[in-house]
């Protein structure tokens, strides 16, 4: 328990300053009063393990969930989006225009297509060109 509020902390000192985790750990102190055992393990790979009374309660990374590292981007204060920006995602190009040869239908019919020799209306049915 941190003060009056029931959250369990989790911080690491790094190069002379506490580093929270960003995120608090679950709380699993349900009898006041009782011991319990706290298990921290910290793996080569910069992953931890955290165990309360032998109950896995979070495993994650220290690059993603502690803040020691900087930055590898350092954000400008006096970035800003040009006037004209526009948030969607998807717009349209006003000077976007259709090909001349553009064909409103769906289905085109084949204009080189023929009628086969073999083909016999009554037997086949009347002959329409391939789409």
């Amino acid at each position: 328990k941190c003060g009056y509020t029931k959250r369990t902390h989790l911080i690491f000192n790094y190069k002379g300053k506490n580093v929270l985790k960003k995120s608090d750990l679950a709380y699993k102190q349900e009898g006041e009063g009782t011991s319990h055992v706290y298990r921290l393990v910290v793996k080569p790979d910069n992953t931890v393990l955290v165990e309360i009374d032998e109950e896995k309660i979070y495993e994650g990374s220290l690059k993603e969930d502690w803040e020691m590292l900087a930055a590898k981007e350092i954000s400008d204060p006096d970035d800003k989006k040009p006037s004209d920006w526009v948030d969607d995602s998807m717009m349209d190009d006003p000077e976007d225009k259709k090909p001349a040869d553009w064909v409103e239908e769906k289905r085109m019919v084949d204009t080189d297509a023929k009628k086969p020799d073999d083909w016999d209306d009554e037997e086949d049915g009347e002959w329409e060109a391939p789409t």
